[in-house]
């Protein structure tokens, strides 16, 4: 029985090891397996601001709207009702509504916690095989903010986007000390 057992540690450490040789972590397609991100087509209505979207679902609510947060980012306000439009607020806006039209089709991928505490669906906007949240960091429209278990897919990309575009100085990044831990500090900006 003993002899049993050793071998069958042996064995899955060969695979194990068989599997990381091959590039494959297989924690992390463990991991995927246990949590599948729920993905749907939706239609774009209209660009709220920068990291927020109004979808119309294709889920068989028909009809229904949906106010979408995009995962893991923040960009500056652009439309708060009690805010001043902050730095590279209205260029963010500007930049997704470049992006994406009214009647445009794209791709939700849903966290797994699916609201926030203002009832915004959470997900990942998808515009063809490109991850718009990501690309909003890559291009300094955006931060990395709002990490939050279980909904952290893909942030380890998102945190080597904000770390190239910092480097860069691009957007959000161009003000030393602009963008900070809890948001953009406006008394930076001259």
């Amino acid at each position: 029985m003993k002899n049993i057992i050793v071998g069958l540690l042996v064995l899955v450490s060969i695979v194990l090891v068989g599997c990381s040789d091959l590039g494959v972590d297989v924690l992390d397609e463990l991991t995927n397996e246990e949590h599948k991100w729920k993905k749907e087509k939706a239609v774009v209505e209209r660009v709220v601001d920068g990291d927020t979207i109004i979808v119309k679902r294709s889920d068989g609510q028909e009809g229904m709207s949906e106010r979408v947060r995009l995962l893991l980012i923040d960009t500056p306000e652009s439309v708060h009702p009690e805010k001043e439009p902050e730095y590279y607020g209205e260029e963010s806006s500007d930049y997704v509504k470049g992006l994406l039209k009214e009647g445009d089709s794209v791709t939700l991928e849903i966290g797994e916690d699916e609201r926030d505490k203002y009832d915004r669906l959470l997900a990942h906007i998808w515009v063809d095989d490109m991850n718009l949240n990501k690309h909003l960091v890559e291009e300094g429209y955006a931060k990395v903010a709002f990490v939050f278990e279980p909904n952290t897919k893909y942030v380890d990309e998102f945190y080597r986007a904000e770390e190239k575009a910092r480097e860069s100085a691009k957007g959000v990044w161009s003000v030393e000390g602009y963008v900070t831990e809890n948001g953009f500090d406006m008394s930076v900006i001259e």
